[in-house]
């Protein structure tokens, strides 16, 4: 249990969220249903620092989490994600200089967004993660693309490197402050331009009720405002924060030049924060209900609804709404277009997840779609399989 800030070491305020029995896992490939029911599950009791405005899980619980097996994050199947990878590559590369020059990814998972670094012309990259073993490095990125399978430390860090890429891996980290330290130090080392990261935002999530967005890997959440009181708390200077791909990320970019300091939120912008979390479990209360009694007339007719999303969206999306003796039993299977996550099953309830041509089975009347951004490549591939009379709905 965290009873302290991550970031700023206050002390812990009451919750104003919570969660129970949450598969620990949204992106792990399981081969049978009893193996993704058996998933370990865990409690997201979501706090607010009152000084520097992080969120941040109390119960996490790291011992739970068990990367030995497959994991399948890439999100680069998407036509609309990839093209927004390639957009904020070519931004960075060419506004921070970055053309023919070392970077190092910190958190790099698969190392697709390493790859497309790459191709937007940076010289060579090193990809720290645990994870990121050197089988993983496609064959010809073999000479500029180098696998760290670790976690990451500034002596990491070789002088000469021009920044360091962070994305969607600060939402994972249980001790913020020695991490965030350890960036800005590497940064420093490596004599670098720019710190260059993205985590999801919290303020979309709290507005909208967006419960699925939820997931047991992320202990730390932010919004553009804390996102900057962080990176400016452990040392970075002028971090510039930013909305993108549809206001779902923060990104963020700062140097080195700083010193750190004690983060603390404005009071103003800090209480419009507690506002947003103590109406967000009624925001929440209230998408639950309402998809509930969407899905149980489904399944009342006796219509069968697919879900458009096998990564952590939908496992949480499923797991509290479909999950336990409220659930309806209108969903009977997934639909994910990563080929890694074809022919495998659900964490938690077990559910399949198929291949989009597989629809062509057994036709569904609705298709209830995970994220909103990616309606219109769903909406024509449902067409391109002549299922022109489905309905998409998103969430």
């Amino acid at each position: 249990m965290l009873n302290r800030c991550p970031t700023c070491d206050a002390p812990a305020s009451d919750p104003f969220f919570s969660v129970t029995g949450l598969p620990v896992h949204g992106t792990a490939v399981l081969p049978d249903p009893v193996s993704a029911r058996s998933m370990a599950t865990g409690d997201q009791v979501l706090v607010l620092c009152e000084r520097c405005g992080l969120v941040f899980n109390r119960d996490f619980d790291p011992g739970l989490l068990d990367y030995t097996g497959d994991h399948e994050e890439s999100q680069h199947h998407s036509p609309r994600f990839a093209a927004y990878a390639a957009e904020i590559t070519a931004d960075w590369v060419a506004r921070f200089g970055l053309a023919g020059q070392h970077v190092v990814e910190v958190g790099c998972g698969s190392g697709d967004f390493a790859a497309e670094l790459l191709g937007a012309g940076v010289g060579r990259v090193t990809g720290i993660d645990p994870h990121f073993v050197p089988q993983r490095v496609r064959p010809e990125l073999a000479d500029r693309l180098t696998a760290v399978p670790a976690e990451f430390a500034r002596d990491q860090v070789e002088p000469g490197t021009a920044a360091l890429v962070c994305r969607h891996t600060l939402e994972h980290i249980p001790d913020l402050a020695v991490f965030g330290a350890e960036l800005y130090a590497g940064l420093r080392r490596g004599g670098g331009r720019a710190l260059l990261a993205e985590v999801p935002d919290l303020g979309r999530i709290l507005d909208e009720g967006a419960f699925w967005d939820l997931q047991y890997e992320h202990c730390s959440y932010f919004t553009p405002a804390t996102m900057r009181t962080f990176l400016a708390g452990v040392g970075f200077s002028d971090p510039q924060v930013r909305l993108t791909y549809a206001d779902q990320y923060v990104v963020a970019e700062a140097g080195p030049d700083g010193s750190p300091g004690a983060p603390a939120l404005e009071p103003h912008l800090r209480d419009a924060l507690r506002g947003a979390c103590l109406d967000f479990a009624t925001r929440v209360s209230d998408q639950v209900g309402r998809w509930r009694e969407w899905l149980g007339g489904r399944a009342a007719i006796g219509d069968e609804v697919v879900v458009w999303g096998g990564g952590a969206k939908g496992l949480t999306f499923l797991n509290v709404v479909e999950g336990g003796a409220e659930g309806t039993g209108a969903v009977g299977a997934v639909v994910d277009i990563n080929p890694g996550l074809q022919g495998r099953f659900m964490g938690g309830l077990g559910l399949p997840i198929r291949a989009p041509k597989d629809l062509l089975d057994s036709p569904p009347r609705s298709v209830l779609l995970m994220n909103p951004v990616y309606a219109g490549e769903v909406r024509a591939t449902l067409d391109e399989l002549g299922l022109g009379s489905t309905e998409l709905l998103a969430v």
